[in-house]
């Protein structure tokens, strides 16, 4: 039995395959240092910068305190003055009412929807299309008469909804302006009519023009 089991295992086999796992990892810890030694950290992005932040790339200390999560505080140095209006700020789910929403998306973490380095759909928002649903999946399923049969992944993606600023979807505006056309008429430039009282041009009067009319 033993004589079968030194013949399947290969002792000169084991010893190579673990000499190039040393050597591997002996090389990325080379490679890791190096990078840092010479300040070449972008060696570690895990992926495509946004366009948004593309200028930052080079410097990660723009964004990150060493190899720890971007922080709210972070985000704000540059999104502070946006964000004064936020229709869905910290302030409003931090009231007890909204408790249950907070659970279902931890939205007073910025990264919970902005993640960096990761696939984009656009707007710097990483999180899947339907984001919107986590909360408001009753718009389209009958509590609003209006959105009935809408796609649960067009909400942001279609232009239409902004999860910061609502101010562009007011329904008050929406039920005064009903009555107007659905697209604006072409514009066109306004028709000219001069009226002239002189049958012909005056005589040109050179005195006139130099000395103002003296």
């Amino acid at each position: 039995m033993a004589s079968h089991l030194g013949r399947g295992f290969n002792l000169s086999h084991f010893f190579q395959v673990k000499t190039v796992i040393i050597g591997v990892i002996v090389l990325l810890l080379v490679w890791f240092s190096a990078a840092l030694a010479l300040n070449q950290r972008q060696v570690f992005l895990p992926g495509k910068t946004s366009d948004g932040h593309i200028l930052f790339e080079a410097s990660c200390n723009s964004c990150h305190e060493g190899f720890k999560p971007v922080s709210n505080e972070t985000c704000m140095r540059c999104h502070e003055a946006e964000m004064a209006d936020d229709a869905h700020g910290s302030k409003k789910f931090r009231d007890p009412r909204w408790a249950a929403d907070l659970e279902k998306l931890a939205v007073l973490t910025c990264t919970t929807c902005h993640q960096e380095h990761v696939h984009m759909f656009g707007r710097g928002v990483h999180l899947k299309p339907d984001l919107c649903m986590t909360c408001h999946e009753g718009i389209i399923q009958g509590e609003l008469q209006s959105h009935n049969g809408f796609s649960p992944d067009g909400c942001w993606t279609a232009g239409c909804h902004n999860f910061h600023d609502h101010r562009s979807i007011s329904t008050g505006f929406l039920r005064s302006n009903l009555d107007q056309p659905p697209m604006l008429p072409k514009p066109m430039p306004p028709e000219l009519t001069i009226t002239t009282t002189l049958e012909s041009p005056p005589a040109p009067d050179l005195e006139q023009e130099f000395l103002g009319g003296k």
